[in-house]
């Protein structure tokens, strides 16, 4: 059984016979099918913005550019479950979204720094899915807020960024955008800070709460974290063909 900090919901409610969350967001909980409506409905911009991930990376046939939009689509689902039922039993799933995606950026990172083949790519991504999915119950029983699997992982993907930085250079990649998924990620994380802390906090606002505004502007982050990639992917197709050489170069030693 976990260390609950959520009050249940009283009974006669759709979901009240469930075991509730470890937090309880400022949202007020409603006796209906979707408990937190602002929490529940902000979680479609993940699958909005995983659907121009998909149409984006569409024919591409990149290993790296393909891992992100089912993963984003994903988040979007399990969070919208979750915070539709204010169950720990679908908050253990919303954990294994956020994995997802975090381990898709990680295994992108991976393959860049030459740690893992692309055969390998979807068993590294699914290990680490798995390992941190278990740590889950187990925080559960301990005052470790589980949460701070998340920030492990944003930790690890900062440690694998600053690798692939001073080993490949800042011409490898638009920085500017891995900027702007870092800043849209760091007020996301405010927001939801504040909703947690009830500085930002209108129980009774079903539109706008500081948790749905991290879900909104995660998704962003996401999103822009897609075109960080497709960016560096880009930058590496055209090196060869500027390179002396290169397809470029011999075009123009011809017509010279």
């Amino acid at each position: 059984m976990p260390k609950l900090l959520a009050d249940p919901l009283p009974p006669g409610c759709p979901w009240s016979g469930w075991t509730p969350p470890n937090l309880d967001w400022c949202e007020e909980e409603l006796c209906a099918w979707v408990v937190n409506p602002a929490d529940t409905w902000s979680n479609l911009a993940y699958i909005a913005f995983g659907v121009a991930m998909a149409l984006r990376a569409r024919g591409r046939g990149s290993d790296v550019l393909s891992l992100f939009a089912p993963a984003s689509v994903l988040v979007g689902v399990f969070s919208f479950a979750f915070h539709a039922s204010y169950t720990y039993f679908l908050q253990f799933f919303d954990f294994v979204g956020m994995f997802v995606f975090l381990f898709a950026v990680i295994t992108a990172n991976a393959l860049r720094l030459g740690w893992i083949g692309r055969e390998r790519r979807l068993a590294f991504l699914a290990a680490g899915v798995v390992l941190f999915s278990a740590l889950v119950p187990l925080l559960s029983e301990t005052t470790i807020p589980i949460q701070s699997l998340v920030g492990l992982l944003i930790a690890a993907i900062l440690a694998q960024e600053w690798a692939a930085y001073r080993r490949n250079g800042p011409a490898a990649a638009d920085y500017r955008v891995f900027a702007v998924a870092l800043a849209l990620l760091a007020a996301g994380a405010a927001f939801s800070l504040a909703d947690l802390t009830r500085v930002f906090c209108d129980p009774s606002n079903h539109w706008i709460q500081g948790h749905a505004l991290w879900h909104l502007l995660t998704a962003a982050s996401l999103y822009a974290m897609f075109r960080f990639y497709e960016g560096i992917e880009s930058r590496a197709a055209a090196a060869p063909a500027a390179a002396p050489g290169g397809v470029a170069q011999r075009a123009a030693d011809a017509t010279g």
